[in-house]
């Protein structure tokens, strides 16, 4: 049995602290603020990762945890929204809290400012009530998310534009964009959902981004454009393409950089892509876990397979290679995602690698692979979301999963 820091109690690190439990293990979660839920709170301050219109783009069969359905079985409604909201997603997750007796394993309004090894574990140094203690564990999961520290793109001309620019961490309702001319730059979630949103009070928007190749025509959104990547901004708008366009607003959802600046940077080196085997471990230091790092995923039963694997892993049930052999595997990996045209900031995006990859640690760890319908539910959902990009949360699905959801969602 090991003791266990778990960093965080948002969603990676509320089921990485029960499946570590259930594993046998002595968990302790330190959590910064004074609730759990992670980046599913809304605060309308600075610095918060939601804006207010937020739902998932997911059905809620593929974004509970398997262990625990979003649905009466575990932390939802039978009759509840098949895309929750993100109101619905924090009150699942103070349910599973609940449900799984975390309460008592957290620590509350207690920050970690440092992670270092040592000859007999890991030394984790926590700040609370202004105080600093430092404390050992034999093993750390680091469960702190990805959405703190924006990544901002870097467009010649920024300083001379005289509109707002602002990251899409910080956007919360459209109201301050209405009549304007707004660029919305990047192609991801955050984007799609805002480029839309703002177009509903904006005079136009140009959504800038590298490949629109999966995106059909807006039915009745009239002032939306797509536009290629802005090589510049100047005084009163940018040039795309070779173009000059007014704007009087910039956008970016441009996503995040890892903020890895507690662990100490002997552990995990790379801001973007740290080099982790199998996506978790650093390759020196196996007894850490960084839990949640590949994107382009369906998160929450990912971080719960990637939790029940550490945890078999540090009770002695699973066999890891040697040293040089996990190296092989990153190399491998980055080897593959160089040659499918992935830039080292991509290197996280697993994708349509994520079924396999959750499969094998399942394999590995003796629990049970995907389901047959996990698949196919997740790519009617994408094929869905771009058919018919307005209104595919309120389409139905014909693929069931094992939530109990309204017979016509």
């Amino acid at each position: 049995m090991s003791g266990v820091a778990v960093i965080g109690a948002g969603a990676a690190g509320l089921v990485t602290a029960a499946e570590l439990r259930a594993a046998g293990h002595r968990v302790s979660v330190f959590e910064r603020s004074s609730h759990v839920g992670g980046v599913w709170v809304y605060d309308e301050g600075p610095g918060r990762t939601m804006y207010a219109s937020l739902r998932t783009n997911l059905p809620r069969d593929l974004m509970a945890f398997r262990s625990y359905p979003f649905d009466s079985r575990g932390g939802g409604d039978d009759d509840g929204l098949r895309f929750p909201s993100h109101q619905h997603v924090l009150e699942y997750l103070q349910r599973f809290a609940q449900a799984r007796q975390l309460g008592s394993l957290i620590e509350f309004d207690t920050a970690v400012e440092r992670v270092a090894p040592r000859a007999d574990g890991w030394a984790v140094t926590v700040r609370r009530n202004g105080e600093t203690e430092t404390r050992r564990f034999d093993a750390v999961a680091v469960c702190n998310g990805h959405f703190s520290n924006p990544r901002w793109p870097k467009i010649e001309g920024v300083a001379e534009f005289e509109g707002l620019v602002t990251h899409s961490r910080d956007y919360r309702q459209p109201q301050p964009f209405e009549g304007r001319r707004v660029a919305v730059v990047g192609t991801g979630s955050s984007g799609f959902d805002l480029a839309v949103e703002i177009a509903s009070v904006a005079r136009e928007v140009f959504w800038c981004g590298r490949d629109f190749t999966a995106v059909r025509p807006f039915p009745g959104v009239d002032n939306l454009a797509t536009v290629p990547m802005p090589d510049l901004l100047s005084r009163d708008g940018m040039v795309a393409a070779g173009e000059s366009i007014d704007l009087d607003a910039v956008v970016l959802c441009t996503g995040f950089h890892y903020d890895l600046s507690i662990v100490d940077g002997q552990v995990v080196s790379g801001e973007d892509a740290p080099g982790l085997y199998r996506h978790l471990l650093p390759i020196a230091h196996p007894t850490m876990a960084l839990i949640g790092i590949p994107q382009r995923i369906i998160p929450f039963p990912l971080f719960e397979m990637q939790a029940k694997w550490f945890g078999a892993l540090l009770s002695g049930h699973i066999e890891l290679p040697s040293r040089d052999q996990r190296r092989v595997w990153l190399f491998d990996w980055e080897r593959h995602c160089l040659a499918t045209g992935r830039e080292p900031y991509q290197f996280r995006n697993i994708g349509e690698e994520q079924f396999d990859y959750i499969d094998q640690l399942a394999l590995e760890c003796g629990a049970d692979v995907l389901p047959d319908w996990y698949r196919a539910l997740a790519h009617e959902t994408r094929e869905s979301r771009i058919a018919h990009p307005l209104d595919y949360r309120a389409r139905p699905i014909a693929v069931r999963g094992d939530s109990r959801v309204p017979p016509d969602s």
